[in-house]
């Protein structure tokens, strides 16, 4: 069984592009406003550890049985809270040569007659290819539940722009469902441990590992993605991050060098357009951001000399000009994040 290649969002489309600066200023009544700038004096190079001294740290305590420290037990019991929730999954692809794909997945919902889990898309996309995945016909999907039990899968979902799936079974009333919440806006700005997750289908056990976030962005083409210092394998693609105080912090992904995941904030945007749309909903309106908080010292003083200082947002580095042949785009509410004023600077 080969390993996938690295996760890749959906390639854009190439079109002329205008750099600009303006960003989106978020408000929300019930969480405490985030302020990057309280932040700004750290180093960038001590926001995320290299590689090498990520997975020294790791090989330290990541998932040690004997690891009794306040810390280890909490990240147990944080695992043991959602196992029952964790599913493993394996794709066994019908082709010339055939090939088997395993990584792990989250009961999200119970939806009628059928369970939903919430997986990566990596499970059904061709190897080598970022842009296309196997048709359905050719593709087996089995899943592990936590009691032992296997039962077939079916496709309902995938989207290779946030590379997330969802996967239905039969109904089991007996699996408990995890709640995807927003994090408060200013839970990225420092460091915190957290762990990740997986069930593997050959042996049915479960597997963690540990590590931190970092206040920092995935390099990948997809800057919805942050990192975590969790040395993962294959399997614990599609599975979740959480942290010590069972938080859901995101969906685990891999690359050659680091551990992308997606905020939990994307992830249950994505359910939820699936939810009421039956798909999720790409909205193009040619622009690409950061978060402020995520941004490199030297780009949040050129924003302080520019305009006030603002709570939180996001900096917008590139708008792409439409092509006057494309018809307008229908918009859609966006339910990843709530926006009021814009600033143009």
């Amino acid at each position: 069984m080969g390993a996938p290649p690295p996760f890749r969002c959906a390639a854009r489309p190439n079109a002329p592009c205008l750099l600009v600066f303006f960003f989106f200023c978020f408000v929300s009544h019930n969480l405490a406003p985030c302020d990057p700038w309280t932040y700004c004096c750290q180093s960038d190079s001590e926001s995320c550890p290299t590689p090498a001294a990520a997975a020294a740290a790791a090989n330290d305590s990541e998932d040690d049985p004997e690891d009794l420290t306040e810390e280890g037990l909490k990240a147990r019991n944080a695992v043991l809270a959602v196992s029952k929730s964790v599913v493993a999954l394996a794709a066994s692809i019908d082709g010339d040569p055939p090939s088997t794909l395993a990584c792990t997945g989250t009961v999200v919902s119970h939806e009628d007659s059928a369970t939903w889990i919430l997986t990566s898309a990596t499970l059904i996309r061709k190897q080598g290819i970022n842009t296309e995945v196997h048709e359905a016909s050719i593709a087996k999907i089995e899943v592990l539940l936590h009691n032992k039990k296997v039962v077939n899968g079916q496709l309902l979902m995938y989207d290779l722009q946030y590379n997330v799936a969802v996967v239905s079974i039969d109904i089991q009333a007996n699996l408990p469902v995890v709640v995807l919440s927003d994090l408060p806006e200013s839970y990225f700005l420092t460091p915190s441990p957290v762990v990740a997750i997986a069930r593997k289908f050959e042996s049915q056990s479960l597997q963690m590992k540990r590590g931190n976030t970092c206040r920092t962005v995935s390099d990948l083409d997809c800057n919805e993605l942050m990192i975590s210092t969790c040395q993962i394998e294959q399997v614990f693609i599609g599975g979740l991050l959480i942290d010590l105080e069972e938080k859901i912090v995101g969906m685990n992904f891999i690359d050659d060098e680091t551990t992308p995941f997606l905020p939990v904030q994307v992830v249950r945007g994505c359910l939820t357009h699936f939810k009421k749309f039956r798909e999720i909903k790409q909205p193009w309106l040619g622009i690409r951001g950061r978060a402020l908080h995520v941004l490199e010292l030297a780009k949040l003083e050129k924003i302080c000399h520019r305009c006030p200082k603002p709570h939180s947002g996001i900096l917008v580095d590139m708008v792409l000009i439409q092509p006057p042949s494309l018809k307008p785009t229908v918009l859609y509410p966006c339910p990843f994040s709530n926006s009021s004023p814009l600033y143009l600077l």
